[in-house]
């Protein structure tokens, strides 16, 4: 059996540990916000890195994908397109844009213009803008709600903490 002091030091310590890890999850969420939320969401079509190309091959992958450290991989799909009038680019839709698919899985697709806007950090793999033969498939609105979500986690979870600290004080 543990004396009281034993477990009011235990007690204390999971205290520390709980605050350190809000802490850990608020800085987290600042540091995300700021190289990958809030860059996607203010950018202008205009300071995107854009690629083109003619539309050669499309079709449905696919791929094995870790959800979390303890779940396992899960199957998904994904929509691969590829450009080859220059040089032969590869882009990924997720299954995040499934409703937009159908736009690239017709046939009449095959030969005309792809435009891609990419996001801030260059990926090929759901690009922010995409266009085809210069009609929009998709745009900003619908690739941003996981973005807006961040930076709005972030604003939350940031003004309770100095909520907390300033009624401390």
């Amino acid at each position: 059996m543990k004396s009281w002091l034993e477990l009011l030091y235990l007690n204390k310590q999971e205290i520390l540990i709980d605050k350190f890890k809000w802490v850990f999850i608020n800085i987290a969420l600042v540091f995300i916000s700021i190289f990958y939320a809030i860059p996607n969401i203010i950018t202008d079509k205009k300071e995107l890195t854009q690629e083109y190309g003619t539309l050669s091959e499309v079709f449905v992958e696919t791929y094995k994908h870790k959800q979390h450290k303890y779940f396992g991989y899960r199957n998904r799909k994904q929509l691969v397109l590829i450009t080859s009038d220059r040089i032969r680019k590869t882009y990924k839709l997720t299954d995040q844009f499934q409703g937009h698919w159908q736009n690239f899985l017709n046939e009449n697709a095959i030969g005309k213009e792809l435009r891609v806007y990419l996001q801030t950090d260059n990926s090929r793999t759901d690009p922010l803008i995409v266009e085809l033969d210069k009609k929009r498939v998709y745009g900003k609105s619908s690739s941003l709600f996981f973005s807006i979500v961040i930076a709005l986690m972030t604003v939350l979870l940031s003004t309770y903490h100095l909520y907390k600290i300033i009624k401390k004080k």
